[in-house]
């Protein structure tokens, strides 16, 4: 019983994760909490599962071998902004540079799910039709 629940639940959130975003914004509004600080820090939760949304999506639509693209596409973002950040300032903090890196993860993985969804859902009326 809790394990299918567990399932659906996990499922739901895979497969919606702006979801988990909303669940962080409400729940640290609630909690008193800066609105900028609380809209990074739902940006931070849902990142990872934006990845998998993102993962799993791509696999639909374009079959296996899409996880290697998206992994290398992250790797190649990080290496980057890591160029650009010691360029910019004197002294490099990880910390900072990392949370760079995951917002702008966030912000790419929500727009390229959102674009896969689209593309999707055009996929699937186009073969409906023929």
């Amino acid at each position: 019983m809790i394990h299918g629940i567990l399932s659906i639940l996990i499922g739901i959130v895979i497969v919606c994760p702006f979801l988990v975003t909303i669940a962080v914004l409400v729940t640290m509004r609630k909690m008193g909490k800066a609105p900028a600080r609380v809209l990074g820090q739902a940006a931070d939760w849902t990142t990872p599962f934006l990845f998998l949304a993102v993962y799993i999506s791509a696999t639909a639509i374009f079959g296996d071998g899409v996880g290697y693209y998206i992994a290398g596409i992250a790797i190649f973002i990080a290496i980057l902004l890591a160029i650009a950040e010691r360029m910019k300032v004197k002294e490099f903090i990880i910390t900072r540079y990392l949370q760079k890196t995951w917002r702008l993860y966030f912000l790419i993985l929500g727009l390229s799910y959102l674009v896969l969804i689209v593309t999707g859902v055009i996929f699937k009326v186009s073969e409906y039709v023929k």
